[in-house]
Parts: structure tokens; C-alpha cells; sequence
């Protein structure tokens, strides 16, 4: 007989049974969160998580054993399986593989639980929707630093683009990315190409390593990443089928933290950094400030090189 630790539980969700094996089964090992803390996490958030999802594309990190165990990528969905009718695919001509794959795109908290009880602990989204995958709704830049530099930096940064974006009329959003840097979201009309797009925000790139060439750096220049104390603004994550990091996904590091949007207010303060953010604490500030970075949802802008 099963102990009641690690007995299974059942939920019921979308009127569909959610069966959730090893319940207790301990993912972060420092903190003791567990699966089911997991599971709790994520079915709170479903509402606020999934407009972010609709008719995107995105990739599954598993670790089914816990963060310190063996983990895997997953976006393609294309063996049977009696559970995908949780969540929908759409195909994708995969031009690296010379093949044709099926990626997931989620409407209902039922697929985005059903991947989390397997051991789904971060989710990654496309900068751009089906079925035109082809032309981005999102600009993204992602600000990173070497792990001896302080968040501070990255918070300076951004607020030097913030400030370059307004000068371009362009409204901005940002998150943290829940490891050690921060996304700006620019939302777009979903007319440009992705090469358009990637060299636009690569202008922005330039502009900004021109005004300030002690703080900010471009992640493509020479070999080395994240090299020395600067920030680096990667402009390349707007590719086509590149991801990152969902609005509010969980992230695999130490203490549980979140990919959590920030206002500017809150980065202008610079009192804040990516391990404040938590699956303890991120449900309280959504519904104390509610969902600050919905209007990427909606907001369709105009760029121009």
C-alpha cells in the first residue's frame, strides 16, 4: 500500500480528472518545495498565465527527478498520446531538421497542469503566434550579466532603453527572467518579418552601446558572453521559434523564483532583484498589483529603421 505521502491525488480541472502521482516528491532541495507546491503554484496563476500562451508556440523544460537531476527540453508533440487532447499542436517546418514538427500551443489550465505534474517546471514562448509564425507581435531584448556583476547594472540598463524606446515613440515592459537577468518587451503590429525586426532592435543595440559603452555591451561581439561588467542586451532572441521565458513561469534555480514583470517604477527604485520573486510570494502580488504586464497583450506599435 501506498503511504499517504506518496499516494496519488486527483483534481479535477476543466472537467477533466488530473491525476498527480508522488504528490510530495520533493523538486527544490534546499527550500522543500515540492511537486504538489508546484502544482498549487500554477493552477492559482492559469488565469493570469494563459493569454500569454494563446497561439503561441512554446518549449517544455522537464525535470522530472527535481532541479538537480537530469532535465530535457520538449516543443515536439508529434507521438500519440491520450493526454494531448489537453493542449493543441500546430505544425512547424522545422528548417534546421529539414522536417516538419508539432508544437504546442495551450488554451486551458488542464494542458498547462497536466505538463506541470510530469514534471514540467518552465515554459518558453515564441515572440510570435500561429499561424503567422512567421511576423513577431513582440520585440525582446534580454539584459544579462556575468555572474560577478550586480543586478544593479541590469537595472540601469535598462532603464537607459526604456528611455531610447520613448524617443522612438515606443511604449516598453519589463519582467524579470528569473535567473540573474531582465527582459524589455516592445509588443509590435504582427506585420514585420523577424529579420526586420531583429535588425531594428539591433539599431537599438548599437545606440545604446554608443551612449554608454562602459555599462552596456552587445552579446554578439567577439566570442565571449557575458564578459568582464557590463550588461549585455542580446538582440538575437528575436528569431524565429528562439524562446524565453514565460511571463510568471517558474524557473529551475534555488528558492522557486518566477519570471516576474516589474514596473519601471520598481526598476528606477533598483531595491529589487530576480530571487524576490518566488512561487511563495508571487500570487499575493499579483492580486495586490494585479497583472502589470497584460498590455503587451493588446498593445500593437509601429517601428521603423
Amino acid at each position: 500500500m501506498e503511504s499517504p505521502a506518496t499516494s496519488p491525488l486527483v483534481w479535477q480541472i476543466d472537467d477533466h480528472d488530473l491525476v498527480i502521482s508522488n504528490p510530495k516528491k520533493i523538486y527544490w532541495p534546499g527550500e522543500g518545495i515540492s511537486k504538489l507546491e508546484l502544482l498549487e503554484y500554477y493552477k492559482a496563476m492559469a488565469p493570469t498565465l494563459l493569454p500569454y500562451f494563446k497561439e503561441r508556440p512554446f518549449t517544455v523544460q522537464f525535470f522530472p527527478r527535481g532541479i538537480n537531476d537530469f532535465s530535457y527540453y520538449k516543443r515536439n508533440f508529434d507521438e500519440e498520446s491520450d493526454h494531448y487532447d489537453h493542449f493543441t499542436t500546430a505544425s512547424y517546418d522545422e528548417i534546421s531538421q529539414h522536417k516538419s514538427i508539432q508544437v504546442p500551443l495551450l488554451d486551458k489550465a488542464i494542458g498547462l497542469l497536466w505538463l506541470a505534474s510530469k514534471g514540467g517546471i518552465e515554459f518558453h514562448l515564441w515572440g510570435s503566434k500561429m499561424p503567422d509564425y512567421e511576423y513577431p507581435d513582440m520585440v525582446i531584448f534580454d539584459l544579462d550579466i556575468s555572474p560577478k556583476t550586480n543586478f544593479k547594472k541590469v537595472l540601469e540598463a535598462a532603464l537607459h532603453l526604456r528611455d531610447l524606446l520613448k524617443e522612438h515613440g515606443l511604449k516598453s515592459f519589463s519582467k524579470t527572467s528569473g535567473g540573474k537577468g531582465l527582459h524589455v518587451y516592445v509588443p509590435i503590429k504582427a506585420k514585420y518579418s523577424f529579420e526586420f525586426v531583429r535588425e531594428w532592435a539591433k539599431t537599438i543595440d548599437q545606440e545604446l552601446m554608443d551612449r554608454y559603452p562602459r555599462l552596456i555591451t552587445s552579446e554578439r561581439q567577439g566570442q565571449k558572453t557575458h564578459a568582464g561588467d557590463k550588461v549585455t542586451i542580446d538582440y538575437m532572441q528575436n528569431v524565429i521559434s528562439r524562446n524565453t521565458a514565460a511571463p510568471y513561469t517558474v524557473r529551475a534555480f534555488k528558492k522557486a523564483p518566477v519570471s516576474a514583470p516589474i514596473s519601471w517604477e520598481e526598476v528606477a527604485k533598483a531595491h529589487i532583484t530576480p530571487a524576490d520573486f518566488t512561487i511563495k510570494n508571487m500570487p499575493e502580488r499579483l492580486q495586490n498589483i494585479g497583472d502589470i504586464f497584460k498590455p503587451v497583450l493588446t498593445l500593437k506599435q509601429d517601428v521603423s529603421l
